[in-house]
């Protein structure tokens, strides 16, 4: 019995000593395991993250040279229609003046314009062939521009309101006072000869006086804006104000 017990105690012995060699045999080989996988993995991990990261910087960086295309055509399409719009709006002005004055009349555009005239003066694209003569007077539908000083054929110099050449018989709307209108330079014109005991106050429109067949009468000219004595003392002169905008008119009437 004694020997029975030996034996199974030794036994017993040599299976805990298998068991335990076999158990620091996994967790050591299982430690190297790890280690290798994490070692052979990060540098694809590594890859995988940097490939993923410069393909998404890529797509992101083409979607937005897109939309950046798409933003800059539909801006492109935005400024068309508010020209077309504006255009429009100015044509149809221009169509209401020219049923008012009920005059003869060719519609034209601006084409030729001097940045360094501060006086005033540009070309228009139509001439002779179209009817334009040269006094032709030119208004925008806000009143008088200038006159033609030059026709062509196909195309017209203007002389405006406001350059010194310019001269026209012109009076105030409400009293009916009468002068001439010539140009003042740095975009106003002024009326001369005004009687010196004249009531004329600032605000006061002026129109043209029709004297001549170069001007139709009634035609707005623009606002007073100062009142004067000549240095004689002789007459009273004003400074007007276009009602016309002179220096940006892309679309005219040249009245026959």
């Amino acid at each position: 019995m004694l020997n029975v017990y030996k034996l199974s105690i030794e036994k017993k012995i040599r299976i805990f000593a298998t068991c335990l060699l076999a158990l620091v045999f996994l967790l050591f080989f299982s430690g190297v395991r790890k280690l290798f996988l994490k070692a052979f993995l990060s540098p694809i991990k590594f890859y995988y993250s940097v490939s993923r990261y410069c393909g998404s910087k890529q797509y992101l960086a083409e979607e937005n040279e897109s939309l950046r295309e798409t933003i800059g055509s539909l801006s492109l399409e935005v400024d068309r229609f508010r020209d077309l719009r504006d255009e429009n709006k100015r044509l149809r002005a221009l169509l209401k003046f020219e049923e008012k004055i009920q005059f003869d009349t060719v519609s034209a555009e601006v084409i030729v314009r001097n940045p360094n005239d501060w006086i005033g003066s540009f070309v228009i694209n139509k001439g002779t062939a179209d009817g334009v003569q040269k006094d032709s007077a030119v208004c925008s539908a806000r009143g008088l521009l200038g006159k033609v000083v030059e026709a062509g054929k196909n195309t017209s110099s203007v002389m405006l309101i406001t350059h010194p050449g310019f001269k026209a018989g012109a009076m105030l709307k409400e009293s009916r006072i009468n002068g001439i209108v010539t140009g003042a330079g740095k975009g106003r014109a002024r009326i001369l000869y005004l009687p010196i005991d004249a009531e004329v106050k600032e605000g006061a429109v002026v129109v043209t006086a029709g004297f001549s067949r170069l001007f139709p009468k009634g035609i707005t000219i623009g606002e007073i804006v100062s009142v004067g004595k000549s240095k004689t003392g002789l007459y009273k002169y004003a400074t007007i104000k276009p009602s016309a905008d002179c220096f940006s008119q892309e679309e005219v009437l040249c009245i026959k």
